[in-house]
């Protein structure tokens, strides 16, 4: 039998057919996520993402000699981002990005009515203008019509309504609403009243990869998906690629990277004390029954190698000369003579000191210094600023994580790789799975028709690459980490807040 994972991704969107149980991929089709671009700001087009999905499953299905035995579909996205409904179901507004700051003055909004640290006890995330409430209200407050919305669903919650015309929320795509108990794991009334919310925005909490209906008469004559394939919600997506790899205990760590770059924790328990409070560290609900997440993500990762793309107007071949450029000039690195710093600050960011308002910072270039010494400073910034989010989470759990997962756009990229490897100072497992976070949809949406999660395989060794740091090149990425980077961090930050005042 078949099963379909999507995943609405910041970037791409993606449909992919895989069989069950052997997990290979048979078909996929991916296209560009739609945005509108108004001035400085940016939104999804979600009406153009479901006509891409719809696209996607029809092609998918046409192409697959025995679309019958298609039983199920999951839906995986990014979270924070969501729509607005009406009465009649059409979108209300814009559907802000997850990384659109303009909702800052809700957030204030919200904090004057709630202690800080008790929505972080409540929900068990840092409060943050990217999270839902925050975008639901700044549509209320700046479109006329959002005020008379009648639901809110987050984008895979969204695509699954339109697949089954079932309205259900997914529990780990609520976690990162900010309205969500993360203890009681129920619609929160006392933050949603700080919010000035009704609770009937928001729907009925399923566990992920649980059937919510079968896709609709008219889904399926438009796609020609059999009429009995089950839908469900596969949920956030970045723990989605972590059911691909098989990361569901709390002693693996996995790096998740595409636009952004995170670090996640499988846990057993809720950490919402004050220690991890203070290093606004999120917590959310597993898509895996019964679990947990510790979740940190740094705002550039793929962006910031698009941001450098951009700026020197530079094509995927001509880019991908340069990162050979600079591979084969490891040992001229290593020797000095091309140090330098990027803290990779163009959306802000993350913990252990995250905001919106904090700007990126390049030192170490001279009247020398070339493109190439630029993207070495990029690759660089971004293994120091995992570097430093990995040691908060050893510091926090108590933990040591000598194996770093890693799933997403690196694993096709082994410079960076190696860079991993040497500045974190830990053996890198690339997990180069063919769309992980498609393929853990999948993998939840076998769930929905009664096979378990934990029986289907995770990645092969054909599919994982391990890099182990090279002792030299680990002195010398510490000298830099401890004498370079932190100092500048530290400085860069302190400056920031006398410049702006506002910890958010």
């Amino acid at each position: 039998m078949y099963t379909i994972g999507i995943d609405v991704g910041t970037t791409n969107c993606k449909v992919c057919l895989f069989t069950i149980p052997s997990l290979e991929l048979i078909n996929q089709y991916s296209f560009r996520t739609p945005k509108t671009v108004d001035d400085d700001n940016t939104f999804f087009d979600v009406r153009l993402i479901w006509d891409g999905v719809v696209h996607g499953l029809k092609t998918i299905t046409n192409a697959l000699n025995d679309g019958m035995k298609i039983r199920a579909l999951a839906v995986a996205s990014v979270g924070e981002a969501g729509v607005l409904l009406d009465g009649n179901d059409n979108i209300v507004g814009p559907s802000l990005t997850w990384y659109d700051t303009r909702p800052k003055k809700q957030l204030e909004n919200i904090l004057t009515a709630m202690d800080i640290e008790h929505l972080y006890d409540i929900t068990g995330i840092p409060a943050h203008s990217n999270y839902s409430i925050n975008k639901i209200k700044w549509l209320q407050d700046n479109i006329k019509e959002a005020g008379n919305a009648k639901k809110w669903l987050c984008l895979a919650e969204y695509i699954a309504f339109k697949l089954s015309g079932v309205k259900r929320s997914e529990y780990s795509l609520a976690s990162r609403t900010m309205a969500l108990n993360i203890t009681s794991q129920g619609w929160d009334e006392n933050v949603l009243h700080a919010a000035e919310l009704a609770p009937s925005l928001f729907s009925p909490l399923v566990q992920a990869g649980v059937a919510i209906g079968k896709v609709t008469a008219e889904i399926s004559d438009l796609t020609g998906l059999p009429a009995d394939t089950q839908v469900a919600i596969a949920g956030h997506d970045h723990m989605c690629g972590s059911v691909a790899v098989g990361i569901n205990h709390e002693d693996q760590i996995l790096n998740s990277t595409g636009t952004t770059e995170g670090l996640l924790v499988v846990t057993e328990a809720v950490n919402n004390s004050g220690r991890f409070f203070q290093a606004r560290v999120s917590n959310g609900v597993h898509v895996l029954p019964g679990l947990h997440s510790l979740y940190a993500s740094l705002p550039s990762a793929g962006y910031a190698i698009e941001w450098f793309r951009n700026l020197f107007k530079l094509d995927m071949p001509a880019f991908l000369k340069m990162v050979e450029t600079i591979r084969h000039e490891q040992d001229l690195a290593l020797a000095g003579a091309m140090d330098g710093i990027f803290i990779p600050h163009l959306r802000g960011s993350g913990p252990p000191d995250r905001n919106t308002w904090s700007r990126a910072l390049i030192y170490g270039l001279d009247d020398k210094s070339r493109p190439e010494d630029v993207l070495r400073f990029v690759f660089q910034g971004l293994c120091f600023e995992l570097r430093n989010l990995l040691d908060l989470y050893e510091s926090l759990t108590g933990r040591h994580y000598p194996i770093v997962n890693v799933i997403g756009a690196a694993c096709k990229n082994p410079y960076w790789l190696q860079l991993k490897a040497n500045i974190l100072n830990r053996e890198i497992m690339a997990c180069n799975v063919d769309e992980a976070v498609s393929k853990g949809a999948a993998m939840l949406a076998a769930k929905a028709v009664g096979i378990e999660v934990e029986c289907l395989a995770g990645a092969s060794e054909e599919q994982t690459k391990r890099y182990l740091p090279q002792s030299n090149a680990v002195a010398h990425y510490q000298q830099i980490y401890t004498q370079v980077y932190k100092p500048l961090y530290e400085s860069k930050m302190h400056t920031e807040r006398l410049c702006y005042g506002v910890n958010q």
